[in-house]
């Protein structure tokens, strides 16, 4: 199966796009889309002969988008139409976020609920919930708290889902798109939320940092996963596993 994949390179190289290059990149035949999504090739010959096209790149980042919707609009939603223009003859399967949910609290959460709007059939969209893993950018969340590189901590619940699991979603949803595709867009997560504070507490014991009140997000996130679970999807990582076999490795 030949996929065409955006988000490992380009504009912004993707965290979920690279680890699911070296994840599946012998399951399927990737070919991946290295230019700036925003140009795009609108043109049917760009794209026949590929059975799927996985659309990963994006601007990622709530608290970024605050201080940059414009640019989160040209290239999350903008540069995603002229891809959507693929999905009548090549099926779409996109990332989309948990922040739709309340897609009025910042611009990025606006731009997923738009994709999602203008996504046309022969699309399915993931709502992924807090990925985290190897390789993840330098200024998500679980990568600052692994350094020890926040002053502060906030109140949030999110529900923490490890790259790989991510990544096994996408290739279920490839493999069974066209019974999935009538959802229009299903969750991608655990279920089982956890706190930043105990996410800290975990990582950096008598941390003794504050906690703040933080607007222009979500206050708690929990997927419902339950779609996914039906065609044999199950997590097989939970962040405070994953922490505490970190620590078991670290004092051998």
């Amino acid at each position: 199966m030949k996929i065409l994949l955006t988000g490992t390179r380009g504009y912004r190289p993707g965290f979920i796009g690279g680890n699911f290059l070296r994840q599946y990149g012998e399951t399927y035949k990737i070919h991946e889309y290295y230019d700036d999504i925003r140009d795009w090739d609108t043109s049917e010959h760009f794209w026949k002969g590929f059975d799927f096209i996985v659309h990963l790149a994006a601007m990622a980042g709530v608290r970024r988008s605050h201080d940059e919707p414009e640019l989160y609009w040209d290239v999350n939603v903008d540069a995603s139409k002229k891809i959507f223009s693929a999905a009548s003859t090549v099926p779409i399967i996109y990332a989309s976020s948990s922040s739709i949910y309340e897609w009025w609290l910042s611009p990025y959460a606006t731009t997923k609920y738009a994709m999602e709007a203008i996504a046309p059939e022969n699309t399915l969209g993931l709502r992924f919930h807090t990925v985290y893993g190897p390789n993840s950018r330098t200024d998500m969340l679980y990568d600052k708290l692994l350094k020890r590189e926040v002053s502060y901590l906030t109140n949030h619940t999110r529900d923490w889902t490890h790259v790989n699991d991510i990544c096994d979603a996408i290739h279920i949803c490839i493999q069974n798109f066209h019974s999935l595709k009538k959802h229009r867009a299903i969750d991608v997560g655990n279920g089982k939320p956890v706190s930043v504070v105990d996410m800290a507490n975990h990582l950096w014991p008598d941390n003794n940092l504050p906690v703040k009140e933080v607007t222009g997000e979500r206050q708690d996130t929990c997927a419902d996963p339950s779609i996914l679970e039906s065609y044999g999807w199950v997590a097989k990582h939970h962040v405070l596993d994953e922490i505490e076999e970190k620590y078991r490795n670290d004092n051998v």
